[in-house]
């Protein structure tokens, strides 16, 4: 008897998850638009200033 409502407990959780998932919608960009968002991201942009500023000290450091 128990192990008959551990299974159906866990099927339960099982269509619960399904059943959750399957409403999303499903939203598709081309590979250029998700590279322009990520190129475009303020934390992206503030990277590589920090980057180049790194680049332009180590080539002061050792030209």
């Amino acid at each position: 008897m128990r192990n008959r409502v551990i299974v159906i407990g866990a099927v339960v959780l099982i269509a619960f998850v399904i059943g959750s998932r399957s409403n999303r919608p499903v939203i598709k960009q081309s590979k250029g638009e998700t590279a322009r968002k990520m190129w475009n991201d303020p934390r992206a942009r503030k990277g590589r200033k920090k980057l180049a500023k790194k680049i332009t000290k180590a080539a002061k450091k050792h030209g």
